[in-house]
């Protein structure tokens, strides 16, 4: 009977001893496939930061060209300006200064429809990065570029009231 007893025993703990090993390799695998999904939300988020990032630089480009063609214009048009200037002032001969023609500033219509069409590219982009994003940024930017120009205008009416 003792013999019975001891294997019996001896039974019962090699099971339990076997499903204890059972369990934790099943937490060992879900532990490995949550880490997994984890790397994947990561690897998303970057991506998302990167696209984001590029879209702000080509943004910025454009900028850029554009005040370097609004440099260029106004280069021009201050030579013109000394030209004339300076022709009046040999034949008269008076020492007068020659004006400095001011800098044009952004309107706040132009202003919102940059801001506003970039926002609204990005945001288009990431709302349907899943489906076509290009699709989604050239919508979203042109919906944002008409609500930021019209804000802008709307800001520049409030401004030339109050002065």
């Amino acid at each position: 009977m003792k013999n019975i007893v001891i294997i019996l025993s001896v039974f019962v703990t090699l099971v339990s001893c076997n499903q204890n090993n059972k369990n934790e390799v099943e937490q060992a695998k879900q532990m490995a496939i949550d880490s997994m999904k984890n790397q994947s939300a990561l690897i998303e988020a970057k991506q998302k930061a990167i696209d984001s990032m590029k879209v702000v630089a080509a943004k910025q480009a454009t900028i850029d060209s554009l005040n370097a063609a609004n440099a260029v214009a106004s280069a021009k048009s201050t030579s013109s300006t000394n030209k004339v200037a300076a022709s009046e002032g040999s034949s008269t001969k008076s020492s007068s200064t020659t004006p400095v023609a001011k800098k044009k500033k952004m309107s706040g219509a132009v202003k919102g429809a940059l801001i506003g069409g970039g926002v609204g590219a990005v945001s288009g982009a990431i709302i349907s990065r899943n489906n076509k994003p290009l699709k989604g940024a050239l919508i979203g930017g042109a919906i944002g570029a008409g609500l930021g120009a019209g804000t802008g205008a709307i800001i520049d009416a409030k401004n030339k009231k109050k002065e």
